[in-house]
């Protein structure tokens, strides 16, 4: 796969899939990556709807925690690129 982007995307989804409910913490640490690039990958996967949340808790911060799940269609995603590699 020639596409850096692509490759991160799917190496993205494909972490959100192997942690049972990702927070954005787990997936920060995970990816060994700044807040910054994860909460955009976040932000974009949800917009494509890659990804959904799956519960949403109030904590003492400012924002809620919130869990991460593969929707359908991500999954579908990385099924598609998974057999084309195989």
């Amino acid at each position: 796969m020639e596409n850096p982007g692509l490759k991160t995307l799917l190496s993205f989804l494909g972490q959100v899939r192997r942690s049972a409910s990702a927070t954005f913490t787990k997936l920060c640490e995970g990816r060994r990556r700044g807040y910054g690039m994860v909460s955009r990958y976040i932000r974009f996967c949800l917009r494509s709807g890659l990804i959904r949340v799956v519960s949403e808790r109030r904590t003492r911060g400012r924002y809620p925690s919130r869990a991460y799940d593969l929707s359908e269609r991500g999954a579908q995603l990385l099924r598609i690129f998974e057999e084309g590699a195989a």
